[in-house]
């Protein structure tokens, strides 16, 4: 019985050798090169049939899909790799750029997590700041997306770093996919892209309208500008969702507007007393909160190379620095440090661990927890607190192969239990 890297493990008992897997992913990535994204793809379907969590398989499928512009299926593929590797770098930059209209604090959390490696790419930073300006007051409630919360297998083939990435890859002129909109550089005027919407180059409209949203956000008549160009160019929900954009700028712009006539009377002395009170409480707590964050990323990568004690050491730097209001990150770093316990075979150790994640918040209890906390206990013979545990998991958010991996895990207890007894 095995215990997960960070987020929970099975090993897979049947697969290809290493050898044949790596000829079939380099003859892909050479269809790939060539633009032959079907044969490219059959031969990624090929690997998943033999793996289903084969991650160079799923990864590699999302830049495809984003090709051939079918931006659902990829955001799939992207999210399936982070639930088997949390975190990845390159997974976690493009669900930010892929996410960044239709849920933009999903994107604001990716961003973040990937700036953590790409400190100095412009585009995230901007994604993870545009969410916090626009949903500022659900920021808190949403702050992790459930990632990695499912069982997966350790035999998977690790994601090599030359992947492509696809915020830094260059798309062709003639192409309007929507992230090589994201990497422009010469600054242009409104003007200018208009005068480009009159003759007829809607591509360069396009780029010239994302270039002046990335200086002005918040600027209706960009956006609005935007929605026109894309329109032209055939994009017509593209179009849709930008003009929703500049609707709902125009409708906070009144607001704000509303909300500065009726402060206007206050004293300038007390205003900016409050403010800089506010903005330091704020910036502190926010420190705070991705310094815990950066060590529960660092304990989690420690814990896929099995480095047991310094993932244990993460995880509890982790927790002692993080605001008692971040609930969910203690709770994840409590169940890290569960695991980190457990990879060290202190196992009665773990179960305190995984118990103290639960007193936390017991509705953040997860059948990915209690699947664990039946492992520790199978390890101690403490066959029925283990039937328990791995009994109130299935009930609790397991996918069907992690059904069916729990029910395997009860059986085997069963046995064990009856042998434990007749010795008894």
């Amino acid at each position: 019985m095995d215990n997960v890297s960070g987020e929970l493990i099975m090993t897979n008992t049947e697969s290809a050798s290493d050898s044949s897997i790596e000829d079939v992913i380099s003859e892909a990535k050479n269809l790939y090169s060539l633009g032959e994204y079907s044969k490219s793809l059959e031969l990624y379907d090929s690997l998943l049939l033999i793996d289903n969590n084969n991650v160079n398989a799923l990864y590699s499928k999302g830049v495809i899909k984003v090709h051939q512009n079918e931006i659902n299926e990829a955001i799939k593929y992207f999210e399936r790799v982070n639930n088997i590797i949390p975190n990845h770098p390159p997974t976690v930059a493009n669900l930010s750029y892929l996410l960044e209209e239709t849920s933009p604090i999903k994107a604001s959390d990716y961003a973040k997590i990937a700036l953590i490696t790409y400190p100095d790419m412009i585009e995230l930073k901007r994604i993870s700041n545009i969410a916090l300006d626009e949903e500022k007051d659900d920021l808190n409630n949403e702050k992790f997306e459930k990632q990695s919360e499912i069982l997966t297998e350790s035999s998977i083939t690790t994601i090599n770093e030359e992947e492509i990435l696809l915020v830094s890859k260059p798309v062709e002129e003639e192409e309007i996919d929507i992230l090589d909109l994201l990497s422009l550089n010469e600054k242009t005027s409104e003007d200018k892209a208009r005068e480009l919407n009159e003759i007829g180059d809607y591509i360069g409209a396009v780029k010239l309208w994302k270039e002046i949203l990335e200086r002005k956000p918040k600027s209706p008549e960009a956006w609005n500008g935007l929605s026109e160009s894309l329109e032209k160019a055939g994009y017509t929900e593209k179009a849709k969702q930008c003009r929703n954009k500049a609707s709902i700028l125009e409708s906070e712009n009144e607001l704000t507007n509303k909300e500065e006539n009726r402060n206007i009377n206050l004293e300038k002395e007390s205003e900016e007393i409050l403010y800089h009170e506010n903005i330091e409480e704020d910036l502190n707590y926010k420190n705070s909160v991705n310094t815990s964050i950066e060590w529960y990323n660092k304990g989690i990568n420690f814990l896929a190379e099995e480095k047991s004690s310094d993932a244990l050491s993460c995880f509890e730097k982790s927790i002692g620095g993080c605001p008692k209001g971040e609930k969910e990150l203690r709770v994840r770093s409590q169940n890290g440090r569960g695991d980190a316990l457990y990879q060290m075979g202190k196992y009665s150790e773990s179960i305190l661990a995984y118990h103290a994640a639960i007193s936390l918040e017991p509705s953040f209890l997860t059948g990915r927890t209690l699947y664990n906390m039946g492992q520790s206990y199978a390890f101690l013979e403490l066959y029925e607190d283990a039937l328990k545990c791995f009994e109130q998991s299935i009930g609790r958010g397991l996918e069907k192969d992690g059904v069916d991996l729990c029910k395997t895990q009860m059986n085997r207890c069963k046995l064990l239990l009856r042998e434990q007894n007749k010795r008894k």
